[in-house]
């Protein structure tokens, strides 16, 4: 039997990149999934996506809607448990940069901080009366920036790294509570990934890698700043959440696990600095 046959699972921001990758990963061992995210065009994209995996109509919901709207965060919990009557994994992946557009700082942080991390803790707090009755869980999906700055981003990069570390220290402290009610949450924190995340921040639509290409040399700096040397790949994500939000995964909880490519762990070679 598949993993997560019988299961309802709400990926957020599962429309492109990560959460597309991963929302039909579970669609594919078993789960009814709630395939949430902003733009029509990628929806139905990602709704294609599900159905050419052969996923059938009937275990497939679509909710369209900005993330720091309180009424799309009551829409997803609301309308899951009305069509598919309950909850066992909430996946919180929508997650942004920075603020589209020209923005001044506070008004970045303001709206970094209302998807990255208020987003989160209202969705959770929305979902537990439906987890505790499935015994579910939670995996986030944070960043490795909430523990380091590899490169020098600008304040951008400094209030993306703080709505991360939120999030992490959330998993932690949240982490004892829930599971008295049987909810595991844990959290995942992807470093250099392909996604469009980069690219809708400065305004266009392109991969991760492609935006860099465009900017400042980003791959070529990350080819000396992970052990790997490269981008991670949307599917590399698959395993560990498929993991963490697995029932036989009893034993973990508050966890934070880096998927990064060693970029936590770099050292420069002495070749590489410059003195």
């Amino acid at each position: 039997m598949p993993r997560f046959a019988n299961k309802v699972v709400i990926v957020t921001g599962s429309s492109a990149g990560i959460g597309k990758t991963l929302i039909i990963a579970f669609a594919k061992e078993g789960a009814s999934v709630v395939l949430h995210g902003t733009n029509s065009g990628r929806l139905a994209d990602a709704e294609k996506a599900l159905l050419a995996a052969g996923i059938p109509e009937k275990r497939i919901l679509r909710i369209q809607g900005q993330l720091n709207d309180d009424a799309v965060q009551e829409k997803l919990i609301n309308e899951t448990v009305d069509h598919f009557g309950k909850i066992d994994v909430l996946v919180n992946n929508a997650g942004v940069y920075k603020k589209p557009g020209e923005a001044n700082a506070i008004e970045n942080y303001d709206y970094v901080f209302d998807i990255n991390v208020r987003a989160v803790f209202r969705l959770v707090e929305l979902a537990v009366p439906h987890l505790e009755k499935t015994r579910g869980n939670i995996v986030n999906i944070s960043s490795i920036f909430s523990e380091m700055k590899a490169i020098d981003a600008g304040i951008d990069g400094v209030v993306y790294g703080m709505s991360k570390a939120a999030v992490d220290r959330f998993t932690k402290n949240i982490s004892q509570s829930l599971m008295k009610k049987g909810i595991r949450i844990n959290s995942i924190n992807p470093g250099p990934f392909e996604s469009n995340i980069h690219g809708r921040s400065l305004g266009v639509e392109t991969t991760a890698s492609e935006t860099a290409e465009k900017t400042d040399g980003l791959v070529k700096i990350l080819s000396k700043t992970t052990a790997i040397g490269r981008f991670g790949r949307p599917e590399e994500l698959v395993a560990p959440t498929l993991l963490l939000a697995d029932e036989k995964s009893e034993f973990i909880t508050g966890s934070i696990w880096a998927v990064d490519g060693g970029m936590t762990n770099w050292a420069p070679e002495p070749t590489d600095l410059v003195l």
